[in-house]
């Protein structure tokens, strides 16, 4: 059944990878919308893995800049696929792009970002059964906030839910991939001088910055920003919140045993002297402002960055 007021438009999650993104995918397929049936173990749509995190894109050695009108096909086939399937059949140029995208995919490739070539050909045989064709609708996969602009063009009504956790901690996280491949986007670059938790503060704070710049400034109303420790702290008031920004009245109860916190703090334990004092006064300025937008308001809970 399809929720009472809920927006029919799709409704992304994304985040830098370990920012606690699955959390916020399992309440929204509690609330009812359907996230795919393409999930990984952590609920990223690997649909959208196949089509936009391709080699050529985010190899460290010799990235390419995306064509925007690659991009606007990787879109339009992700959302045939999520709303009418591609089984009907695609064009010939689409076959040969999924064919590429295919062979670079294990087993057939050795390019490591999720997915593998089974996925693929899940994708090409997609279907929607006329069941859930009108249920909302949506996907998960914390890299979607690199292309934020151009989903927010190209999506009538398309609307967002950026996590974030703590940069501090977030910079000794083992989960690597998006710095390792989208840093040259943020003209960042790791060289043998810089500490790999260093280059991992720096593309915290230029990611999160410029997906909180984009949403503010152009998605009025479709974007919602969430702080991740104070969700921990306080899940009923964010659950609230979710369901407002879902167009619902607030009043499901939290779903039980989703909320099991980990690793908040970790940085407590490590020595912060590997960073200079310009992106710890940076960190802290965007962590002030996550914790002013990310929470329910009257329910900020001030935390100390060190």
């Amino acid at each position: 059944m399809v929720p009472q007021g809920m927006n029919s438009a799709p409704i992304a999650i994304g985040g830098l990878g370990g920012s606690g993104t699955r959390v916020f995918a399992a309440l929204l397929q509690a609330a009812g919308v359907r996230m795919g049936d393409c999930l990984n173990p952590s609920l990223d749509n690997l649909w959208f893995a196949v089509l936009f995190k391709r080699a050529q894109w985010c190899a460290p050695a010799n990235p390419q800049r995306f064509d925007p009108a690659d991009v606007r096909l990787s879109i339009d086939l992700f959302l045939r696929a999520m709303t009418k399937g591609l089984a009907a059949g695609v064009t010939p140029s689409e076959q040969g792009l999924l064919a590429r995208l295919r062979a670079d995919l294990p087993p057939f490739g050795t390019w490591q970002c999720g997915p593998q070539a089974a996925h693929v050909d899940s994708l090409i045989a997609s279907t929607v059964s006329v069941d859930v064709a009108g249920q909302p609708w949506g996907w998960k996969e914390p890299n979607t906030h690199i292309f934020l602009p151009d989903l927010d063009r190209h999506i009538s009504g398309f609307r967002y839910i950026h996590v974030v956790r703590n940069g501090l901690d977030m910079a000794f996280s083992n989960n690597t991939w998006q710095a390792r491949h989208w840093a040259y986007l943020f003209g960042l670059a790791q060289g043998e001088e810089t500490p790999l938790p260093l280059h991992q503060l720096r593309y915290w704070a230029a990611a999160n910055q410029a997906a909180l710049d984009y949403g503010q400034r152009h998605m009025a109303g479709r974007f919602l920003a969430v702080d991740y420790e104070d969700f921990c702290a306080r899940p009923e008031q964010h659950w609230q919140r979710i369901q407002h920004f879902l167009g619902e009245g607030g009043e499901q109860p939290l779903p039980a045993g989703l909320v099991r916190p980990s690793t908040i703090g970790r940085s407590a334990a490590h020595d912060l002297s590997v960073f200079p004092q310009a992106d710890l006064d940076k960190a802290r300025a965007l962590q002030n402002t996550i914790e002013t937008i990310g929470q329910p308001k009257g329910s900020a809970i001030r935390k100390d960055h060190r």
